[in-house]
């Protein structure tokens, strides 16, 4: 048969048929490298599908195309929810199920079945996948655990991964816009691995083709690909001589869980304490997993990125695909990326909980990744803007130098908005060519601009999504529509965020000046622009903060409120009680109508809002009131006038002989001015966003504790934004368990000290390295 709906893993060769995922492990069957047995459900089988339930992937793709992107997701979602309802072609199923017949025999026989029936993996094999230069990674669906039984809907819900936002998107940026890819579906038994990772033949970031990286976790590789678990990391030097492999650097991460496959399918297991700060590789494993990857890729012709597992019967290869080119890397030697947590510090607490953690790492993808993509920037595979260190998100410093040298920035200035020290890692990334510069230009400015008059309007929104959900009903809705609507306010919140231009608004600014003031103002010149930006512009945090001095100053003048502020014992909570019917309560209640919805580690929705605990704020209040030289508002913005005043007049005198020099400053000067106003003012409104959210998933969680699924309603902050999306689904995991266990872990990391900015050599000290083994690995210094 030219066109068969079902082959052999072995014989997967053709990506039109099979996908680029199921050729490739095809090819390197053949070739003697030791994959799991398994079928691929092929390309025709899809496209059958679909013509026999009538819908013509062809118009769809065409309408999803010419959407908007507000129209798209909504469009995209009703064609997946066609995808997960048409029926698998009979014929499928019947040649499927007696070639699993076929693999479940052989593998009962290896020892393979957990005792309650073989559990599978299916996972996508697009045909757009995995080619030279897109990798499409981590777009299409992989179930892992599947029963005989639900193989069908694993099927559907592969095919229909085809048909999200991230996948079309993606397929736009890679230039195959028009081209309709179509899925094929692997189906393996799923192994149940001591341990398994992530493998990149060369260094994804730097490029070096001597440095072999290697991550590993115990268990299954899931929490690794889906970025919930810091992975033990080893960075392996190999020359020309297959056995001159030597250790560089590595780091073996603190483990509380691992992902195992138990008789009910994978589930968390948590890890004695003993055995916390155990490598996941022996020595030998890592210096073998190190060749092999170099032999796959001397088979490929190309760098790759390799997924394997290594269980009793030895080492697996679960995929590999091209890491697609960065670009020029001369000169590099450090073998690591540098970490910042500065930035986050200022909206995020010390350490956040599970689900905003998830949050900050889908946020920095969506929301600024992606139109850096959108602009021709390249991000090699596997390379995350965010980490959890010690429980604590970091930024990759590293990756956004890249990104700014492809764009003709200056990659050191990324130190300086992210925070760290004066000399990261530097990449000497290609630039991009000249023509894609000048769209790149023309469209980033078109952003900042746009963002400047779309900003009313966007804010307006973000506050109106916000109380919505703070005000009646919420409670009313069922947990499928609590989670229907968290769902939904992520997409609406997402669709026009303003993040991106308004922070490139800011370095935009901030780089025209700096062209200019350091040659002329020298050293002073960054305390001199700070001082002419005091109390320029309607700032929201200013505001914020004025507003509290006021109130100091209007219970100074009202004997109640300053016996109840000035009192011993201190006692916040009965600030009701004392104080009902004053004018501070109504000032108070005033100023929490406009700002009750921020909160320290705003960002974070574990955080309680102002509104909901104020005795932070009658602290500040108090404090000011202790203070024997407290000054007024108007004291304050006058000085704040005084010092803008005086630091212009310097400027001004220094740049007074070049009229154009001072023209330049006074024109950046007021655009940065307007995007730190619009910078703070996004924040504000987008606390509205995160308090909202945070107001659902209390309902939620109160509601998954009545049934027992959780031991609380705040329980939920301790899962990820993936996991909250299946807790209703599957009511059989023990969640208060993990949630147990991460409670665990965050107490534990709370006793542990995390710098703002990790180099390339890590966290020193505290760590515990193997005793056994190679001088090469088990004498390097290890970090975490």
């Amino acid at each position: 048969m030219d066109h068969p709906l079902i082959l052999p893993l072995q014989s997967c060769s053709e990506p039109t048929l099979v996908g680029g995922k199921a050729a490739t492990l095809g090819h390197l069957i053949r070739n003697g490298f030791h994959i799991p047995l398994g079928v691929c459900v092929t390309t025709r089988a899809y496209q059958d599908a679909l013509c026999t339930a009538g819908v013509e992937p062809s118009k769809l793709w065409a309408h999803a195309k010419r959407a908007s992107e507000p129209a798209q997701a909504p469009m995209l979602e009703e064609y997946q929810r066609i995808i997960t309802s048409i029926a698998v072609p009979s014929g499928v199923l019947e040649a499927l199920s007696h070639d699993l017949d076929c693999l479940e025999k052989v593998e009962r026989s290896s020892g393979l079945d957990t005792g309650s029936g073989l559990r599978w993996a299916v996972r996508s094999s697009a045909t757009n996948e995995d080619t030279e230069d897109k990798s499409f990674a981590g777009l299409y669906r992989t179930t892992l655990g599947v029963e005989r039984a639900s193989i069908e809907r694993a099927i559907l819900q592969c095919w229909a991964s085809l048909w999200t936002p991230p996948a079309l998107a993606y397929q736009r940026r890679a230039g195959q816009g028009s081209a309709v890819p179509a899925m094929a579906v692997i189906i393996q038994p799923l192994l149940s691995p001591k341990s398994a990772g992530v493998a990149y033949s060369r260094h994804p970031v730097t490029g070096q083709a001597d440095l072999v990286v290697i991550n590993a976790v115990l268990g299954l590789a899931e929490p690794l690909v889906s970025g919930v678990m810091t992975p033990d990391h080893y960075v392996m030097r190999v020359g020309n001589d297959p056995m001159s492999v030597e250790c560089s650097e590595r780091e073996i991460a603190e483990k509380t869980t691992a992902r195992t496959l138990t008789p009910f399918g994978p589930r968390e297991q948590a890890l004695p304490l003993a055995d916390r700060w155990k490598p996941v590789l022996a020595d030998s494993e890592v210096a073998a997993l190190a060749t092999l990857v170099k032999e796959v890729e001397r088979d490929a012709g190309r760098p790759v990125d390799v997924e394997w597992a290594i269980d009793h019967r030895g080492t697996w290869l679960l995929q590999a695909r091209p890491i697609p080119r960065l670009g020029s890397v001369a000169g590099v030697s450090e073998n690591f990326c540098a970490w910042s947590r500065a930035n986050l510090k200022e909206t995020l607490p010390e350490l956040p909980c599970p689900l905003t953690l998830s949050f900050v790492h889908a946020f920095m993808e969506n929301n600024i990744l992606r139109h850096y993509r959108a602009i021709g920037c390249r991000i090699p595979d596997g390379v995350s803007s965010t980490r959890v260190i010690r429980g604590r998100p970091y930024l990759n410093v590293t990756l956004f130098q890249s990104l700014m040298a492809q764009i003709g920035g200056d990659p050191t200035h990324i130190t300086e908005q992210m925070g760290g020290e004066a000399q990261p890692v530097q990449i000497d990334a290609a630039r991009l060519p000249w023509w894609r510069l000048l769209r790149t230009g023309g469209l980033l400015q078109w952003r900042i601009w746009t963002a400047g008059w779309r900003a009313s309007a966007r804010f307006a929104e973000l506050k109106r999504l916000g109380l919505a959900q703070t005000g009646p009903g919420a409670e009313a809705l069922t947990e499928r529509g609590l989670k229907n609507r968290l769902e939904w306010l992520q997409r609406t919140a997402q669709a026009g965020d303003l993040t991106f231009a308004i922070v490139a608004g800011v370095a935009q600014a901030l780089y025209m000046l700096g062209l200019l003031l350091p040659r002329r103002l020298k050293e002073n010149w960054r305390p001199l622009l700070n001082a002419a930006t005091q109390g320029l512009g309607d700032i929201v945090s200013a505001n914020q903060i004025l507003w509290l001095v006021q109130l100091a100053e209007q219970a100074r003048g009202e004997p109640a409120a300053t016996e109840f502020l000035l009192g011993e014992p201190w006692s916040p909570g009965a600030l009701r009680d004392r104080l009902e019917g004053t004018n501070f309560i109504k000032s108070l209640d005033a100023y929490l109508g406009e700002y009750g919805h921020r909160a320290l580690g705003e960002s974070d929705v574990m955080s309680p809002r102002f509104a909901e605990t104020p005795e932070y704020l009658l602290a500040i209040i108090r404090g000011h009131l202790q203070s024997p030289t407290m000054l007024s508002v108007d004291n304050i913005r006058q000085q704040q006038a005084a010092v803008s005043r005086a630091a212009r007049a310097r400027i001004r005198a220094v740049l007074a002989e070049r009229w154009h020099e001072w023209a330049w400053f006074r024109y950046w000067h007021r655009v940065l001015c307007r995007y730190l106003a619009l910078r703070e003012a996004n924040r504000h409104y987008l606390a509205y966003y995160v308090s909202g959210f945070r107001r659902l998933l209390l309902e939620l969680g109160a509601k998954l504790a009545a049934r027992g699924l959780l031991a609380s309603g705040d329980d939920l902050f301790f899962l990820t934004q993936d996991e909250v999306g299946r807790v209703l689904d599957d009511s059989q995991r023990d969640w208060r368990g993990l949630v147990a266990t991460r409670r665990a872990e965050r107490a534990h990391h709370a006793t542990l000290i995390a710098p703002d900015f990790i180099t390339p050599t890590g966290i020193s000290g505290k760590f515990r390295p193997s005793q056994a083994g190679t001088r090469d690995l088990s004498e390097q210094e290890t970090s975490a």
